[in-house]
């Protein structure tokens, strides 16, 4: 299967490898290419989605223009989510297969503080502070937030590769389950 990543992020690539591998999947190779997101640096709320959309959407572009074959283009984009009181770190990726139908994954929500948050609002980096408190300049390629939030527990890449699971399990059942449930719901509303 031949994968085609919308960012030159190692940890991204990594995410993807976890993924399919935990999904028992061998046979890939993935090329990394860096296109932009054309969301901010520290997306928020709709924007993190709309930024892995936007990779993808910028890949197709890519490899029209270089005449590239794909089976799936991957992108993945990380932020930070409100929900009513709540705030989380959270990932989207978008999968889109050679036929041009997209996929969207989330990954489970790393909670963090309402201060944090609003950190992250005024346009400042938690990265930073992480990394003053590590003596690390390499947390964001590394462990990332969510790494140092949980000891270690989530890694960037592991906490990233959720979302790639759920995207590729969608595209995967979507003609099968899916597909069965919502005749079900059709028979069900009549």
């Amino acid at each position: 299967m031949n994968i085609i990543l919308g960012s030159k992020n190692k940890s991204k690539r990594e995410s993807i490898a976890i993924a399919l591998d935990s999904l028992n999947i061998s046979d890939y190779e993935i090329e990394s290419v860096e296109v932009p997101s054309f969301v901010s640096s520290r997306p928020m709320n709709e924007e993190i989605l709309l930024g892995a959309h936007n990779r993808n959407q910028e890949l197709i572009k890519y490899c029209l223009q270089n005449n590239l074959v794909y089976d799936l283009l991957m992108s993945i984009e990380g932020g930070y989510e409100q929900v009513g009181d709540y705030y989380f770190i959270v990932t989207y990726a978008s999968i889109i297969d050679k036929d041009g139908q997209e996929f969207i994954g989330k990954s489970q929500g790393l909670q963090i503080t309402k201060n944090m948050f609003e950190w992250i609002k005024k346009g400042q980096s938690l990265n930073r502070i992480i990394e003053e408190i590590l003596d690390n300049k390499e947390n964001k390629k590394g462990m990332g937030i969510s790494g140092y939030l949980t000891d270690g527990y989530y890694y960037r890449n592991i906490f990233d590769a959720t979302s790639i699971i759920s995207a590729y399990e969608f595209m995967k059942n979507s003609k099968t389950s899916y597909e069965k449930l919502e005749k079900k719901l059709e028979l069900s509303i009549k």
